[in-house]
């Protein structure tokens, strides 16, 4: 999948490309805090590279296969295409192989026995490693098979002396049954199970993802780009910092409702009490948008069990005692038989206060749509309303009121 190795491509499906950026997101964590100089690369010197000045210090190869399919015998595609890489860019460089590391990250497995299983690193299986063994086996394969279509990838090993064949395998790391694109959110919620509290590290990742896949996309825009890894440290600064136990996380702050879903909102309660006081269109768009937010907020923080037992019910009824003295200070200020239009007018006054205003904290939370859109699903349920006879003109067993 590597760009500046076109003519080693073929068809990949988007899992391997996910694949790819994920694992050099997992890869990365290993260098944050440590060196500062490190950056990480995608499609540049190969799949992933970590570079220092501009100078690959560990090239790897992703190969993903689905459900784990894949096998790295001694003749395998997977197997062959990587080291017909890794000997070109070695005849070009005879000195990489002393100053890179090589490693080959697939979701398959490497057989007992195969020459694949002998690069496994020493720590993954103790007293099996033998690149000399490997080198031997590989050199016989290259040598006897008659695969024509990794022809090129055997000419390649064998045209390089046998020292430096060794070399190259001496250095090269086989890791397989490697996480799949699915199972990597294990892996990467265990390398960031520091950054905050038990329960809050799948958000921690999601953030970082968030983060990560558009930086990633910029870096490949810019043509051979590099992501630092002190952009990385910072983002996880940030992240660090949100998930204090005493914080929660914002994630819908600035996001657009789909436009069926807010027409699916047109129906609901707290549209109909706006309208009942006469709220204009776009402020009853902007209450829905904030509905939107506020409900899917909370449901989310609900999901990632970010909540303390009662916290939801004990900021609504912070919220409904906020507004009855205001809401009864409105009834009193009305006459019983007002004139036209004042009843509707102090709805307005009373809801204007809920834009404007009412800004009461969430745990440490005071962002504007959690406070107003929580207002709105107060009112969809006629726990709070605008109308002076909101309930009596709304819950259909409670009869008409008086519109004025």
């Amino acid at each position: 999948m590597t760009a500046a190795n076109t003519k080693f491509d073929t068809p990949g499906s988007a899992a391997g490309y996910y694949f790819q950026a994920r694992f050099a997101l997992l890869e990365g964590l290993r260098f944050v805090y440590r060196e500062s100089g490190i950056e990480i690369a995608i499609e540049r010197f190969d799949d992933v590279s970590f570079e220092n000045a501009g100078t690959p210090i560990e090239r790897l190869q992703t190969k993903h296969h689905i459900n784990r399919k894949g096998s790295l015998t001694d003749t395998s595609p997977d197997l062959w295409k990587t080291l017909r890489i890794w000997s070109e860019a070695t005849k070009n460089d005879p000195s990489l192989p002393s100053r890179t590391r090589l490693a080959l990250i697939t979701t398959g497995l490497a057989p007992e026995g195969s020459a694949a299983s002998q690069l496994r690193p020493e720590a993954a299986a103790p007293g099996v490693r033998n690149p000399e063994a490997a080198a031997a086996a590989l050199e016989k394969v290259a040598i006897d098979s008659k695969n024509k279509a990794l022809g090129p990838a055997f000419a390649a090993f064998l045209s390089l002396a046998p020292a430096i064949r060794r070399s190259i395998l001496d250095t090269v790391e086989v890791l397989d049954q490697s996480p799949t694109l699915a199972t990597l959110d294990a892996s990467l919620e265990d390398a960031l199970r520091f950054l905050g509290p038990r329960g809050q590290i799948a958000s921690a990742r999601e953030q970082l993802e968030g983060w990560w896949f558009p930086r990633v996309f910029r870096a490949l825009d810019a043509g051979n780009g590099t992501i630092p890894i002190l952009e990385l440290e910072t983002k996880l600064d940030d992240i660090r910092e949100l998930m204090r136990r005493d914080a929660l996380p914002l994630d819908m702050e600035d996001a657009e409702p789909p436009a069926a879903e807010l027409q699916a909102l047109d129906e609901m309660n707290f549209v109909r009490q706006l309208q009942a006081v006469g709220t204009g269109d776009n402020r009853v768009e902007f209450a829905k948008r904030d509905y939107y937010r506020a409900s899917t907020q909370r449901s989310k923080w609900a999901r990632l069990s970010l909540l303390v037992d009662g916290e939801v019910s004990r900021f609504e009824r912070m919220l409904v005692e906020e507004w009855e003295p205001r809401f009864h200070r409105m009834c009193d200020s009305l006459a019983a038989k007002p004139k036209p239009g004042a009843v509707r007018n102090a709805g307005q006054e009373l809801y204007y206060w809920v834009e404007t205003e009412a800004r009461f904290p969430f745990r440490t939370v005071t962002a504007r749509f959690i406070s107003v859109g929580s207002y709105h699903i107060l009112a969809n349920d006629f726990r709070v309303g605008w109308h002076r006879d909101y309930v009596k003109m709304h819950k259909p067993d409670e009869g008409g009121g008086d519109d004025g």
